[in-house]
């Protein structure tokens, strides 16, 4: 997971660099640089196919969130929860009301590398921000107690990129300690996805061009997820009034061309998912 932690700040990075660029994100820009050849099966050709496959995917996700979360906290969310934060720069580059407490929550090796590029490089958060180390399997809402967090306070949680790589077991045990430690007005957004995208046509020829790169194979191997459940009725059944966005309607907000793995017209593409949901 720390590899596509990586990959997803090079398209961070290289969405960043753009004249018409939907974010700006200096601390992926760092990252990129930092990391330097653990992504060459990223940037480089070998990788090419998959990252025309997903086009500008990444970037219209992070542009969604982005918004739901300034919409979450504009609704009276005091308290943000970043789930398997990864090298995630919001805390650094969205403007937030005060007061405002954002948790971060991964893997210690994660945080100290993202610790080294933020510090001196990133700008000042524009809110309290609290890294936690931990794990997603482990006692997390014991971790998120030790640092302060507020069950009674409406919190907006954000599971970006997550649950593809748990089990359909773990994920419902995630969304479930979600929401016990979430108060009513609470908000969550997440992306829904399953390893039925890696049998999809579009897919399986980027990852057959790249059969020599180990890292394609690695992220294939990663995603655990199976569940063929619809996601909204999911997120009914722990609690949550839910509704979903097509990756097609956001990409035609942002004049950007619908990602080739996610396009409905292109045979064989596949369904992915971004959801958000409040708690009653």
């Amino acid at each position: 997971m720390g590899s596509t932690a990586l990959a997803l700040a090079a398209a961070r990075a290289r969405e960043s660099g753009r004249p018409d660029r939907l974010f700006d994100d200096p601390v992926a820009t760092q990252v990129a640089v930092a990391a330097g050849a653990a992504l060459a099966a990223w940037s480089g050709p070998r990788g090419e196919r998959l990252r025309r496959a997903m086009g500008d995917y990444f970037a219209l996700r992070t542009r969604y969130f982005d918004n739901w979360l300034l919409e979450a906290v504009g609704s009276g969310c005091r308290q943000v929860v970043v789930l398997a934060a990864g090298l995630d720069a919001r805390a650094f580059r969205l403007e937030w009301p005060a007061p405002l407490r954002l948790f971060e929550l991964d893997r210690a090796d994660v945080l100290s590398f993202k610790e080294k590029i933020v510090t001196g490089r990133a700008p000042a958060p524009g809110c309290v921000r609290i890294p936690m180390a931990g794990d997603l399997r482990d006692d997390w809402p014991r971790t998120l107690s030790a640092h302060g967090f507020d069950p009674r306070v409406p919190t907006a949680w954000l599971l970006e990129g997550i649950l593809v790589y748990l089990t359909e077991q773990e994920g419902d045990e995630v969304l479930a300690r979600v929401g016990e430690l979430s108060a009513a007005g609470s908000r969550l957004a997440l992306e829904y996805g399953s390893r039925a995208m890696f049998a999809t046509d579009t897919t399986r020829a980027a990852l057959d061009h790249a059969a020599a790169t180990d890292t394609l194979h690695t992220l294939s191997a990663l995603w655990r997820n199976e569940s063929t459940a619809d996601p909204v009725a999911r997120l009914t059944g722990h609690g949550w009034s839910a509704r979903s966005r097509e990756i097609t309607d956001l990409a035609a907000r942002y004049e950007r061309p619908v990602p080739a793995a996610f396009d409905p017209t292109v045979p064989g593409s596949a369904r992915i998912a971004l959801l958000q949901a409040t708690r009653t």
